[in-house]
């Protein structure tokens, strides 16, 4: 209850300029936010459809967020996804033999059409890089059907998927990562399965055109007359688009493990994240340095998972920005808990947004006390990083919802040799390794422990570089005060 007299607790900003999916407002609601489609600073929290510049998250106040990581197209580019778990698979092959064996083209056109050639009875899957929702994809199985396309990547067909009631169908698993520096990573418990509308056959030259048969994707299947669509509990078991947790069920009542086999989709979601977390991270520190709670930035990822007719799973494709679109109860129902659930584990609320000006103001001003040793600055700064770190976590702790926190948990030290390697790539790739300078005292530089030798080609770098030292005056105007 209010104390008599009191200020009216702050109306919070959803700022959905730039998102085109009505469910977005609908949650503002749900929540009592105002909403703002205005192109301007004066929101809480900004949702956007699009990638997040390293400019726009270096603007941002301390107290805001965003529903994006800049730099997170190292896995939701089809191409870059490629290259990065390649990467990993070259150091950790049975680890990382989770996704069909896959070219980058046209830079490996020559190792591929010798793919072609020397593998008569497979059939390969080719993909625009930067599509979605199934455009521009089509079959292969001999080097003269490759249409000239500027940009693709080509991948080995699972030609024997697990199949229900004759139909070749894929998860659409619904990631939430809340921090970034650590890694912090939840699974929703419910998802979608989207099947395909025509009766799986075996590829062959005569059927590779049939996208209703090969693609499972709901953008294509939806224009056939046959589509099912889930409008009410009946549909559940004939709908081409079905809860997640239904078609586990049948799974399961097939006489299948499902506990198993949700262990290794989330031990996916992990080690593919483990690729990308190193220049997350970087880039997040170097947009925010002064953020010690890890959560200006969140991500609802949508993970693309097959199984094939062993029940192994494989990962198709990472969505930064997948689709939020409502054409069915069953789409609301599901879409809505998993982006209202995301932002009540982000706990954006007026009381831990003053709470984080409070930890900003007290590092602004650790900085700028120049009677501190750096080693002692450091040690004071990680302490208060923990203690919002561990507040974090009794707050997630009482969230009641779907999602279930699978990183950092029990095995946290079996994933850590995968983000050691994915940063000795970077560091490699960017050539950071070599540029970085050490602005610390002579007095207080430490002997740094030599990483794990790894063999990686060595890359122009991609990756932005980091901003300039403020003052605090200015670190105070820019994190804290409201933009005029």
């Amino acid at each position: 209850m209010k104390k008599k007299g009191s200020k009216p607790e702050k109306k919070l900003i959803l700022n959905v300029a730039n998102t085109k999916y009505e469910i977005i407002k609908d949650i503002a609601g749900i929540l009592r936010w105002s909403i703002s489609d205005k192109q301007d600073q004066d929101w809480d929290l900004l949702w956007t459809d699009t990638a997040v510049s390293t400019e726009r998250l270096s603007k941002m106040r301390i107290t805001q967020k965003i529903n994006h990581f800049p730099g997170m197209y190292q896995i939701a580019r089809k191409n870059c996804m490629a290259l990065n778990l390649n990467k990993l698979r070259k150091l950790y092959t049975s680890d990382y033999n989770f996704y069909p064996m896959t070219w980058v083209l046209p830079v490996e056109l020559t190792d591929f059409i010798s793919a072609l050639s020397h593998n008569k009875s497979k059939t390969f899957i080719v993909k625009p890089e930067a599509s979605s929702q199934g455009r521009g994809i089509y079959l292969v199985k001999k080097p003269e059907d490759l249409q000239e396309t500027d940009h693709y990547i080509a991948q080995q067909y699972l030609t024997k998927p697990y199949l229900i009631d004759g139909l070749k169908f894929d998860f659409r698993i619904y990631v939430l990562v809340a921090g970034c520096d650590p890694l912090k990573i939840f699974i929703h418990e419910e998802g979608l399965a989207r099947f395909a509308t025509e009766t799986y056959q075996a590829p062959k030259k005569r059927n590779l055109d049939q996208a209703f048969m090969h693609l499972t994707n709901y953008a294509i299947n939806k224009n056939n007359p046959g589509f099912i669509q889930n409008q009410e509990a009946k549909d559940e078991k004939v709908a081409h688009k079905r809860r997640l947790s239904s078609v586990l069920l049948r799974i399961e009542e097939d006489g299948h493990d499902v506990v198993a086999l949700w262990d290794k989709i989330c031990d996916i979601v992990i080690k593919t994240l483990c690729t990308v977390q190193p220049s997350l991270a970087h880039i997040y520190r170097s947009c925010q340095p002064f953020d010690i709670t890890n959560s200006m930035c969140f991500e609802i990822l949508g993970f693309d998972i097959i199984l094939d007719h062993k029940l192994k799973p494989w990962l198709l494709e990472v969505n930064h920005s997948p689709s939020f679109t409502t054409d069915s109860t069953l789409d609301t129902e599901i879409k809505q808990k998993v982006i209202f659930e995301a932002i009540k584990i982000m706990n954006i609320t007026p009381k831990s947004q003053k709470m984080q000006e409070a930890q900003c103001k007290s590092i602004c001003e650790l900085r700028a006390t120049t009677s501190r040793s750096w080693k002692n600055g450091t040690e004071e700064r990680q302490i208060a990083k923990n203690a919002a770190l561990e507040r974090r976590d009794k707050h997630e702790k009482r969230q009641k919802t779907g999602y279930i926190k699978i990183y950092p948990g029990d095995y946290e030290n079996y994933y850590q040799k995968f983000m050691n390697a994915a940063a000795q790539n970077w560091h490699v790739y960017t050539g950071s390794k070599n540029r970085k300078k050490d602005s610390r005292p002579l007095s207080a530089k430490r002997k740094e422990p030599v990483p794990e030798d790894v063999s990686i080609p060595r890359k122009k770098s991609l990756e932005p570089k980091s901003k300039e030292d403020r003052s605090s005056k200015t670190i105070l105007e820019v994190y804290i005060g409201r933009t005029k």
